[in-house]
């Protein structure tokens, strides 16, 4: 196959998953809306509480033209905390968090640039692999995704490097 092939049938293997698991996401934000922190999270706990997980893997996304592209992919035990950090981080544009910034809110502003969907899915929650044959674990899951991503998408995710939480 050739890398473009590749790309195609990573790209169709990333979407089919995430289309199985829309259940388990939210709007974090519409273009041009600030972030608030505080209603973030409130989204968020009411997703996690009704799935009770030990573990999660989760997926921020940028709308883009009509084109859902993957930001972040992680996981983690204690998705309050994991995001509650990362949008901390976010609006306050500290070390790693100013390329965050940079990507998904308007210069000068804390008004979102794209629509943003936040995916969490509990571990007991994953329908099947990204992957054909894949194994289910959240790791594994984790690990897929992020294989996919790279090479079905362009733009590079923004915890490239650090995929655990």
């Amino acid at each position: 196959m050739t890398g473009t092939a590749d790309s195609a049938v990573a790209r169709r293997h990333f979407e089919g998953w995430l289309a199985a698991h829309q259940g388990y996401g939210f709007v974090l934000a519409n273009a041009g809306e600030p972030m608030v922190r505080g209603r973030m999270l409130a989204q968020l706990t009411s997703l996690t509480g009704r799935q009770q997980d030990p573990e999660y893997i989760c997926l921020l996304m940028e709308q883009r033209l009509g084109d859902e592209t993957p930001a972040h992919i992680g996981r983690t035990r204690t998705p309050g905390r994991y995001w509650s950090d990362h949008l901390r981080g976010l609006l306050a544009a500290q070390g790693e968090y100013a390329r965050w910034r940079r990507r998904l809110l308007r210069e000068g502003h804390d008004t979102v640039r794209y629509d943003l969907h936040l995916y969490v899915i509990g571990q007991r929650h994953v329908a099947f692999a990204p992957q054909p044959d894949g194994p289910v674990s959240a790791e594994a899951v984790e690990r897929q995704l992020v294989a996919l991503a790279t090479e079905g998408f362009p733009l590079r995710l923004l915890n490239d490097g650090d995929q655990t939480g």
